[in-house]
Formats: structure tokens, sequence, C-alpha cells
């Protein structure tokens, strides 16, 4: 058994949303930690069973790659098939080769594949498409909060039914759809359930997430949401320091005492090539850990000045491990892909104004909120004295209601100087790469 629980341990509000019945499309909402992914896993055996669904004959979609391998980890125990869960993106490229074109669109500019060309000519061809023509008789949608209003409806016109997770809260990207805007595409008057009964979080870290929260009215429902499970009591901790190097350096002592503690462990980065120098920092202390796929090992690897030079440095060195669920080893990645995922610690370093300069400050908070609401334990951050993290004011108001601890370096507390450094080639170059959906 991995994270997922079984059948007969799902409280009555998660079995009936699990078995609520595909006579009209379902919109289920629920906060970090209510079991939306356990539901969504179990509705789906329930279907299949329940009305005799052979298996190419529904699917599962997400958002991102890291939850399609997250959720994958845990079919084995249900018995459903691996190729049951794909991405949306991955689906319409399968499908438009099949039905459209013989090769994908091709975004110039950019330099990849044009996704959202291949979406809007999917939505055009399915929208013809009667009711015996349709491909499956139920998908399920995991996250759907990210997931466009024309994405629901070219769901709409290839499932018979479609029932959708989704916590607005938990928004990362603009071209999301809102609570109405799904409902209208799936012809529905109002959401079916709201799981309420949340379990996962430490209350220190609902605090902590909460304060990331803008809607008063949302953070206090979020706040007063049943959490029955016992976690460890460790208030989060925010280090403030004196310089890269002992940010780095305090990170990896963070990293292996809850390595020490057998803990599942997630490591998140404003952006994705943070990722893979703190993991080789990591691998020099002695550390394993697992990356996300480097994009100089994708098979269309993006050709300008700057990454190739990157393959150039990058590859002289060992390839690291990309991230595999099954394993216990500390998962590094960009705070997009941990949409969905759950650890028992998440280390959050390098929260410098600068490295999210691209996010307009509500849309920083919900990263940080997803990024928090991960963790079932404990959560830490860090970020350089001298930058002044951007949401201080709140960790101090935390730390003085005692639901939040901040550290500072020794170095600033003795008065040291820092180490002179280089500034980091990370923090130099612009990069808008977050996804990790295709």
């Amino acid at each position: 058994m991995t994270w997922l629980i079984p059948r007969d341990e799902l409280t009555n509000e998660q079995g009936r949303a699990a078995e609520l019945k595909p006579d009209e499309h379902r919109l289920i909402l629920g906060s970090p930690g209510s079991g939306k992914t356990m539901v969504l896993l179990h509705r789906a055996r329930y279907l299949a069973d329940q009305y005799q669904v052979p298996p190419d004959r529904y699917r599962i979609f997400v958002f991102t790659r890291a939850l399609k391998a997250y959720i994958r980890s845990a079919l084995d125990d249900l018995a459903l098939p691996d190729d049951c869960v794909t991405t949306f993106d991955s689906w319409c490229s399968e499908y438009y080769l099949h039905y459209i074109g013989k090769r994908l669109p091709w975004n110039r500019e950019l330099k990849q594949t044009d996704f959202a060309e291949i979406r809007r000519a999917v939505w055009d061809r399915t929208q013809s498409l009667t009711a015996t023509e349709r491909l499956f008789d139920f998908v399920l949608v995991d996250e759907g909060q990210d997931l466009s209003t024309q994405t629901f409806e070219t769901l709409k016109s290839i499932a018979q039914h479609i029932t959708v997770f989704m916590d607005h809260k938990q928004q990362l990207y603009e071209t999301g759809a809102d609570e109405a805007g799904i409902l209208r595409a799936l012809g529905l008057r109002k959401r079916n359930l709201t799981l309420l009964e949340a379990y996962r979080c430490s209350p220190y870290i609902v605090q902590v997430a909460a304060s990331f929260v803008r809607n008063p009215a949302e953070r206090e429902a979020f706040l007063l949401q049943p959490r029955t499970a016992q976690t460890e009591r460790q208030t989060p901790l925010l280090y403030l320091a004196s310089d890269v190097n002992d940010e780095r350096a305090h990170l990896i002592e963070m990293v292996r005492n809850r390595i020490n503690k057998n803990d599942r462990i997630a490591i998140l980065f404003p952006q994705k090539r943070h990722v893979y120098g703190y993991a080789r920092a990591l691998q020099e202390a002695g550390l394993e850990v697992e990356v996300p796929e480097a994009p100089w090992q994708s098979k269309k690897p993006k050709t300008d000045g700057l990454l190739k030079k990157a393959k150039t440095k990058k590859t002289t060195a060992p390839p690291l491990p990309t991230i595999d669920f099954s394993t216990s080893l500390p998962k590094l990645m960009p705070y997009p892909s941990a949409k969905g995922l759950t650890f028992d610690t998440v280390l959050m370093p390098r929260l410098i104004p600068g490295l999210f300069a691209n996010l307009e400050p509500e849309r920083l908070e919900r990263w940080l909120f997803v990024g928090i609401t991960r963790a079932t334990q404990w959560v830490y951050f860090s970020t350089i004295n001298d930058n002044r993290f951007m949401f201080l004011d709140r960790f101090q108001e935390l730390e003085r209601r005692k639901q939040a601890t901040i550290k500072l370096s020794d170095d600033l507390l003795t008065g040291s100087p820092p180490t002179p450094i280089e500034p980091e080639e990370a923090d130099i170059f612009e990069d808008q790469d977050f996804s990790d959906q295709f």
C-alpha cells in the first residue's frame, strides 16, 4: 500500500463522493488535505466496476507530469492500468496525430510544440462528435482549477460523464477556469459536493498557509476545517541566511535532519533551473535526491545559446536520478510540479524577491500556499537577510503568536561579514519555463 488509503478507511463524506451516480457531470471541491486525489482514484475503481467500463473507455486527466507519476505510483493498489492516467496536453497531442495532422504544430517564436494550437484544433474537431461517437464512458479530472474552460468543453464532447476535483485557492495559472466557468462548461447549476474534512496538515502548517489566503471568508473556512490527524507539532521555520553559501549549507543540514526522521521530503524552488544546481550540491554533500528530467535530456531541447552552454557544462557530470514516487529519496522540483502531491516535510529555499519578479503578488501567494500545503508535518523557508523576505511581516506576526519560528544566521548574530560570491548564473537570466504539464 502506498499513500492511498483503503476504501473502507475513507470518511463517510469521501465515500459518498467516490460513489456519486454518473447521471450528470460532477464538480467536487476540497481544500488541501481533504483527500481529493484519493477519492478520485476510488471513484475510478467504483465507476469501472459498477458500470463494467473497460480500461480503454475511461481516463484520469491531470495537469502535470509529476502528479501523473504520483498517481501512477498508487494504481496497483486498485488494479487500475498505468495508461488510464495522462496529462491533458499529452492526450491532445496523441488525438491530433491520429485524427487531425501528421505533425504537431510548432511555435517558432518559443521554439517548442504549439500546445495552444493543438488544444484549439482538438476542441474544434471534437465539437461535432455525437453522443455515440464519444471516446470515453467517463473521465476524471484532478486539480481542475488550472485547466481552461475550453478544456472542459472538449472533455464534455469526448466523454459521457465527467467528474472534476478542484480548489480555486490553489490555482497557479491565469488561464485556469474558475468554478463558475467550469459549471457553465459542464452545464451544471452548482457544485455537487465540498469535502470539508481535512486530515493532512499540522495545525502550525494550517496557520502559516492561511496567512497566504487573501479572501477573509475563505481563510476562515480553511482554518475551521476539522483536522483529526496526529501529526508532528513543530513550528515552521524561516531561516534568514547571511549569504547564498550559508543558505545552501543550512538547507543541506535541514535535509539531513529530516532524512534521519525518515520523512518523505520535497524541496521546492522558484524556477526549474535552480533544481539541478541544488541537487548537485546535495549530492556532493552525500545526500541522494531525485529531480525532474533535465531540459537538455528531453527529446526536443531548446536551442538558444544559454541552454547550449548549460548542456555542455551539465552533461559532464553523472545524470541525476529522476523523480520516482516509489522511493523515499527527497524530491526537488519547481512549485507548479508539486501540485496535488503530499510529503511529510517541504523545504522552500531561495525566497528572493527577484526570483519571483514575473509573478503578481496574488499569484505568488497562491504559489506559496500550494507549496506550504504539500506538507503534513513541517515546513522550512529560507532567504538571504539582505534581500528581506517579501512576507517577513507575516512571519513576524506568526512568530508573535508562537505559530512559526524565525532564525537568524550565526554569522549575522556575531557580526561576521558574508562570504564574497559571484552572482549565481540562475539569478542572472530570466526564465519563464515553470511548466510541467506536457
